[in-house]
């Protein structure tokens, strides 16, 4: 594909903006926990509940969010969950009691495991070869923006909470429902975003619509031969399809048992390092 470079790290930045509310939403907790667990008289495991909530639902999120952007597409998706993130904030913020706080999270984690999923997704197949793995990057680079945004943003509000006696009259010390109700604000200028970003390339011609794929195709690349490159796709596709069959027997084959290992220890040491716990505990840690 000979692109135009300004036209996918555009689109690639929208649809990235859905790792920076879930950051974001992951994050936002943090700032709001010591006040709810006044506020609502929580358990030390009703406050852990409130906190890892999201974490179970976006984790089912995550296995149906394939297959339903299979079947309906990866931009519908992406504007479902940016729907989703946008009740959450709300709901969270007007959240009479502990329970319909931790339905307004559970909702937000749909939102975290659709677009966690699906974004990264949509920018690799609709960015070419050399320019793929930066694309699909700005996912993750606004994942942290999105973790260091709720900090800040938890910060200003409490800030302006304590030295702004009219704010603080209104708020009636409920600065916490600021914190989590902000979201609603990127998530709705999200929403917006992906009315001007074209559907995946790859999707289309998976469900055989060829003849928008070519409109899409047109829209970001200058390649004046675009039925070899649909024809491209299509052998792709149909490889990959061939591929799914294969056994799974075989990932346990000695050949790549070294390969295999490496990357389970990877993902363990991520995790086991206890960043997590830092990210939504860290006010209280500090």
């Amino acid at each position: 594909m000979k692109e135009n470079k300004y036209k996918i790290v555009y689109i690639s930045l929208i649809v990235a903006l859905g790792g920076l509310l879930m950051g974001f939403d992951a994050s936002v907790i943090s700032g709001v926990i010591k006040f709810i667990e006044s506020d609502f008289n929580l358990s030390k495991i009703q406050l852990g509940w409130a906190v890892s909530s999201l974490t179970l639902t976006s984790t089912l999120a995550m296995f149906i969010a394939g297959p339903l952007s299979d079947k309906y597409g990866r931009r519908l998706i992406l504007k479902y969950s940016a729907i989703l993130y946008a009740i959450s904030a709300i709901y969270s913020a007007l959240s009479i009691n502990f329970t319909h706080l931790i339905i307004a999270r559970m909702i937000g984690g749909l939102g975290v495991g659709s677009s966690l999923i699906i974004a990264p997704m949509y920018i690799a197949e609709n960015s070419p070869p050399k320019l793929r793995g930066r694309m699909v990057s700005f996912n993750q680079l606004n994942i942290v923006i999105g973790i260091s945004l709720a900090f800040f943003s938890n910060y200003f509000i409490l800030n302006l909470s304590n030295n702004n006696y009219f704010y603080n009259s209104i708020l009636n010390n409920n600065s916490w429902r600021i914190m989590l109700g902000v979201e609603f604000i990127p998530a709705i200028l999200y929403l917006i975003a992906l009315f001007f970003v074209p559907k995946s390339i790859r999707w289309l011609i998976m469900n055989n619509k060829v003849s928008d794929a070519k409109k899409v195709i047109k829209s970001i690349s200058t390649n004046t031969n675009i039925d070899n490159e649909i024809k491209e796709i299509q052998l792709s596709i149909s490889s990959e399809s061939n591929e799914n069959k294969f056994n799974f027997k075989v990932l346990f084959n000695p050949i790549f048992n070294k390969i295999l290992i490496i990357g389970i220890v990877i993902a363990i040491l991520q995790q086991i390092t206890g960043i997590n716990s830092v990210f939504f505990y860290a006010p209280m840690i500090f």
